[in-house]
């Protein structure tokens, strides 16, 4: 399977995973910041969220792997959720690293991103603190209630804006 198409796969496991855990999983129609996946507990004024990045690597025919993360994406409102295919589909293959987590990895700082390399043999061992259980669902939703919004956008605000109302017009950019 390519890393592709195992990409789109480990996103509907996450997907499916947050989802019936009661967290409300969003797909942006734009790629920016490794925002795969916006998790929100609602969908409110002033609803909170993080982004989720999905990744898939498969040990089935490998015996390596590795993924890397830019620096500039991680925050404490971002997260990987890394999905290894070793021949089962389970979500005992899934996961998660908050951005303290991350901030753990290897820096690269030719390409300033962040590797976490595995093998067919260590991985599970290597990734143990990591696994994607009911408790990584609680700390999901206590980062996104404890988030920094305004970080949060300034991260991944990229546009224009024009705001009217009768009395008041003002406009923007974001960088």
């Amino acid at each position: 399977m390519s890393t592709s198409s195992l990409e789109h796969t480990a996103e509907d496991l996450i997907s499916h995973a947050l989802q019936r855990q009661g967290v409300l999983v969003a797909k942006p129609k734009f790629d920016h910041d490794g925002a795969d996946l916006l998790a929100l507990l609602d969908v409110s004024d002033g609803a909170k969220f993080c982004r989720i990045q999905c990744k898939g690597r498969s040990l089935v025919k490998e015996k390596k792997a590795h993924i890397e993360i830019p620096f500039k994406y991680v925050t404490d409102a971002y997260i990987v959720i890394l999905f290894i295919e070793d021949g089962e589909m389970t979500e005992k293959n899934m996961y998660c690293f908050f951005g303290a987590d991350i901030r753990t990895w290897n820096l690269n700082k030719n390409s300033n991103e962040y590797t976490l390399s595995f093998t067919k043999l260590n991985y599970k061992k290597k990734l143990s603190k990591n696994v994607f259980f009911s408790n990584t669902i609680s700390n999901i939703k206590k980062m996104i209630i404890n988030v920094n919004v305004k970080g949060e956008f300034k991260t991944m605000g990229h546009g224009y804006a024009v705001l009217e109302s009768p009395a008041f017009t003002s406009e923007g950019n974001a960088k």
